[in-house]
């Protein structure tokens, strides 16, 4: 806000103050004068909005600037009464315009306190202090994967920007930020996800008063639409699900043969499992995928005493879910079957019962699965090639493995799932992100609902007119 703004505003303050004044000195002649002007209740709302000077509701006057002799030479003091009373003596400067101007900015300054419009609180703290803070009090109340994710794009926002302040900081430095960051690439979504990290981090310093104001408050986002998308997934259909389980199946009937045929090695339980004749089938995980719609790091995680395979239930811990919020998914029968037939070989690869904190999907050798992994995408791919799958179809949409969370809700959405249970299955906190990201509908879904309305019950054309 520039210094003319201000005035601006210092110079509306200045009439809000004096029309407050002028009411208060009604308010205190008589009541019945009083109700010749306007409503009591309406005029003591106006006095309370504007927070009078003090009781009396005298307002503050403008100052007075006199000159004084400082050894040799003149100077200017300025003497003024702040917004809570108290007088102040400031000596200013040798020159007379200069030292008025200052005391011009300093009784703007002044009245936009008064009417909490200042916006200079908090404008020296450096953008990494805050960042330290804010950092620090997310630790406290977000899950680590949130936090990694926070924590990587201040950083890179941070080194990237100019300004190095909370007051150099302008809407125009993250505008060309973004364009810098879409010129590289990166989506409008990514774009968006930077920007937002920023404005959040700046919200909770004002709501923890570190600074009175954010200088991005107002910054749009970038529109997000289908074309703005460098990443986009394209749900799977019935038939290509249907090859893909199958698929998976035989998979993991191939390399069970495979491995029955390796003697045993030296050492490692990768070996020891093959000479043994063993192998963790696979077929579990994607039918979970397919048929949960859960994220794939908060399948991994969970473990045997998260499902209740009689009531057919599999617990979401909040801890390892990416909005931090636990649920319950229904599981189908067949996937309670594959998790049977999954807990007897899991015992068989342990060499001992299966515990209730031993993990609910193996890799193929025994070990849990890690969050990032090259195996589970290499296994994909080989599935997606014996199903006839394209990774990437004719419209570069991609079929990776989060996309199998899209095929899952599209299912939903096909089944007639409502809305609400669709939002609780899937995890999100925002409805519009289910029906914008994960409602993948084609041709037939259409067809299906035009076909509907024109097979319908046609309109009484007799009945009508003779209405």
């Amino acid at each position: 806000m520039t210094l003319q703004d201000r005035a601006k505003l210092a110079v509306a303050a200045r009439q809000l103050q004096l029309a407050t004044e002028t009411v208060q000195s009604v308010l205190r002649s008589s009541e019945s004068e009083l109700q010749l002007l306007a409503p009591a209740s309406k005029c003591e709302g106006v006095a309370t909005k504007l927070k009078p000077f003090h009781r009396l509701g005298r307002a503050p006057g403008p100052g007075r600037l006199y000159q004084r002799s400082w050894g040799s030479r003149p100077l200017w003091v300025f003497e003024y009464s702040d917004e809570h009373g108290k007088r102040h003596r400031k000596s200013l400067c040798a020159d007379r315009e200069l030292a008025e101007a200052k005391s011009r900015e300093i009784i703007c300054l002044r009245d936009m306190r008064m009417l909490g419009l200042d916006d200079t609180s908090g404008a020296d703290l450096t953008l990494a202090e805050i960042s330290d803070h804010y950092l620090r009090d997310l630790a406290t109340r977000a899950v680590p994967d949130h936090i990694r994710n926070v924590t990587s794009r201040l950083g890179y926002i941070l080194a990237a920007l100019p300004a190095k302040r909370v007051g150099e900081l302008r809407a125009f430095d993250l505008m060309q930020y973004r364009s810098k960051r879409r010129a590289e690439g990166a989506s409008a979504r990514t774009a968006n996800l930077d920007t937002d990290a920023m404005r959040a981090m700046l919200r909770w310093a004002k709501r923890a008063g570190l600074i009175s104001s954010s200088p991005i408050e107002q910054l749009p986002r970038l529109k997000e639409t289908e074309a703005t998308k460098r990443c986009r997934r394209r749900a799977l259909t019935e038939a290509e699900i249907e090859r893909l389980l199958q698929a998976a199946a035989e998979d993991d009937r191939k390399h069970l043969e495979r491995v029955s045929r390796f003697r045993p090695g030296s050492g490692g339980t990768r070996w020891s499992l093959r000479g043994r004749g063993l192998r963790v089938p696979q077929l579990s995980l994607w039918r979970c995928l397919l048929e949960c719609g859960t994220r794939y790091g908060e399948t991994i995680m969970a473990r045997w005493a998260d499902v209740d395979l009689d009531q057919g239930v599999l617990y979401l811990r909040a801890e390892h879910t990416k909005a931090g919020s636990a649920r319950e998914i229904p599981l189908l029968d067949r996937l309670v079957a594959d998790l049977r037939a999954a807990r007897e070989m899991h015992a068989l690869v342990l060499g001992r019962p299966v515990r209730p904190d031993d993990r609910l999907f193996l890799t193929p050798e025994g070990k849990a699965w890690p969050k990032s992994s090259r195996n589970i995408a290499r296994i994909y791919t080989r599935l997606l090639r014996a199903a006839g799958i394209d990774r990437v179809d004719a419209q570069g949409r991609k079929v990776d493995i989060h996309a199998l969370r899209h095929s899952a809700a599209t299912r939903f959405g096909r089944a007639g799932m409502p809305m609400a249970h669709m939002q609780y299955v899937l995890g999100h906190r925002d409805p519009r992100l289910t029906t914008r990201t994960y409602g993948h509908l084609d041709a037939e879904d259409v067809r299906a609902s035009i076909a509907r309305i024109a097979g319908g019950p046609k309109k009484n054309t007799t009945e009508t007119g003779a209405a």
